[in-house]
């Protein structure tokens, strides 16, 4: 009688088992659909931050193209612009070719790996970045005073294109460190699974 109670008993223990392996299951799908989804949101706003970058440029190619001639700057200054613009463009394009849906849903590892090339390509593209602006910042300021002809006004000028440089360079920095911030996030969300 005894041994029957005690098989009753390891046949209960089994049954209760099974069910805690199958709910642990059901748990770690849900834990990595749960992680796969925040690694695709966060994905999608780095490449919605690279899109707002790219759209930036190609108002800046159009504008250079009609403002610059029409105002008296240099061809050799709207060429170098655009030039710049483009090469903007395509390191963008570089750094996210492989922030998409077929390596989010692929497997971690990569996916880790992406990211932290991502976030190092960021790091190392804004010390190139800014010596570029600061140089095309610098013939900009160059022109005006060639066109203008008057000190007084081109300080003014000046003054306001800096104005306008650190706007525009506040808001870049804020979309650069969000890129970086979303690639740690998901590089970190990995790590912890």
């Amino acid at each position: 009688m005894e041994n029957n109670q005690d098989f009753m008993e390891l046949d209960e223990m089994r049954a209760q088992i099974s069910l805690l392996n199958k709910k642990l299951e059901k748990e770690s799908i849900v834990n990595e659909r749960l992680l796969r989804d925040a690694m695709k949101s966060k994905a999608k706003t780095i490449n919605a931050n690279a899109w707002v970058s790219v759209g930036a440029s190609v108002f800046v190619i159009i504008w250079a193209l009609f403002f610059f001639p029409a105002e008296g700057f240099s061809w050799c200054f709207t060429a170098i612009t655009i030039i710049m613009m483009l090469v903007c463009d395509f390191f963008t394009w570089k750094h996210h070719k492989n922030v998409n849906s077929k390596t989010m849903n692929g497997d971690l590892v990569t996916v880790a790996k992406v990211m932290k090339k991502l976030r190092d390509d960021y790091v190392n593209w804004l010390k190139y970045g800014i010596i570029m602006v600061i140089f095309w910042f610098a013939w900009l300021a160059t022109e005006y005073c060639i066109i203008l002809k008057d000190w007084k006004l081109s300080i003014l000028i000046i003054v306001s294109l800096l104005i306008s440089l650190a706007i525009g360079g506040f808001i870049g920095l804020r979309m650069h460190r969000s890129v970086i911030h979303n690639a740690e996030d998901i590089i970190k969300e990995i790590e912890e699974e």
